[in-house]
């Protein structure tokens, strides 16, 4: 039985939306008991959460097709030969290993077909539990893959002279490892973050992981400092002052510079990817401050699926990089379409492979 207490306070209209939330789950946890749970005869009803499963299943596998093109084109050996084209080649290959964990745990768990059964499917609470977690450790990763190219972009924009030492390929590597050591240390909360419930088989809190106080440190700085701080004020600062500098390219330092047309349309690649990626990441975080912030502006049910929105928007990502590397960089249109057309015979080029 619910208590008296809290059916008032979900009644208060000057408590924020996001604590309702909570104490909305907070009474519908299903306590460990033999009996099966009876809200699992509703499984076959379709809801907001089904679509949008249906709905991120065609975008998730367009993802995996894309990105695959993109992996072929910058895993190339004259594509790494640049740190940017090695740091691309990682980025298409972490975009594709989060669409690959996505489409289990955003898509398959949730579809109403393979989920419609009186029993809590086994399946969708091993992949909630197991396989979830690693699509934070993917997504971290492209992030901060993401965060080095927007780096090395504006030190070879502010520093030209210096871009060859600071850019390195030995430095680059070195930054991958250490970008790869902190999305696992910022995704070691999710992977303990649920159990098994072991008598109805559903996924639940796990209390004594998540009230511990060094996984409390690692979601505040997840929270509060990386998302919100280094992703999307350091990446929006960058790219907004190589804008800057574009625009009025007639300083002294862009003269000194060779930096030609065609280098200028791959500075505004790289600009719009990371706009991208800044565009398609904010919504959970934007949602996630009106609801700590207003008590009925925000709807109810934009609330509770603040986190299918999220994961739609991240699926969008690979398909507006693919669109962008199309757009602004020939020579990614020329790789992609020679892997789908067979040059004359006869046809060969002396000329030195490039980056794209």
């Amino acid at each position: 039985m619910v208590d008296n207490s809290q059916e008032v306070d979900l009644l208060n209209e000057s408590i924020p939306s996001l604590l309702k939330r909570k104490l909305e789950q907070a009474i519908e946890e299903p306590i460990i008991s033999a009996e099966v749970d009876d809200s699992m005869t509703f499984q076959c009803s379709l809801n907001s959460q089904h679509i949008f499963a249906m709905v991120s299943l065609p975008l998730i596998l367009a993802g995996l097709v894309l990105t695959g093109i993109s992996i072929v084109v910058y895993t190339r050996p004259e594509q790494r030969k640049t740190t940017i084209g090695y740091l691309f080649a990682f980025l298409s290959i972490f975009e594709f290993s989060f669409l690959f964990f996505a489409l289990p745990s955003f898509s398959i768990a949730y579809l109403p077909s393979l989920t419609c059964s009186t029993e809590y499917p086994k399946f969708k609470a091993y992949i909630l539990v197991y396989i979830w977690p690693f699509t934070h450790v993917t997504k971290y990763m492209c992030v901060c893959v993401s965060i080095l190219i927007s780096l090395q972009q504006w030190i070879a924009v502010f520093f030209p002279m210096q871009v060859r030492e600071l850019c390195s390929m030995t430095r680059t590597r070195w930054a991958l490892l250490f970008s790869f050591i902190l999305s696992v240390f910022l995704s070691i909360p999710r992977f303990r973050e649920q159990i098994i419930n072991p008598y109805n088989g559903r996924p639940v809190p796990n209390k004594n992981w998540t009230e511990n106080s060094f996984i409390g440190v690692i979601n505040y700085f997840d929270d509060n400092v990386f998302n919100a701080l280094i992703i999307f004020s350091l990446l929006l600062f960058i790219n907004i002052s190589i804008i800057a500098l574009l625009k009025y390219s007639q300083f002294v330092r862009m003269r000194m510079t060779s930096q030609s047309s065609r280098d200028r349309r791959t500075t505004i690649m790289l600009i719009f990817v990371l706009l991208a990626y800044v565009g398609t990441h904010s919504p959970s975080m934007l949602i996630e401050y009106l609801d700590k912030n207003l008590t009925t502006q925000l709807p109810q049910e934009i609330s509770i699926l603040r986190k299918e929105i999220s994961n739609f928007c991240m699926c969008l990502h690979p398909i507006f990089s693919f669109i962008d590397y199309l757009i602004f960089s020939e020579k990614y249109k020329a790789t992609v379409k020679s892997l789908f057309m067979r040059l004359p015979k006869g046809t060969s080029s002396n000329n030195p492979p490039q980056a794209v």
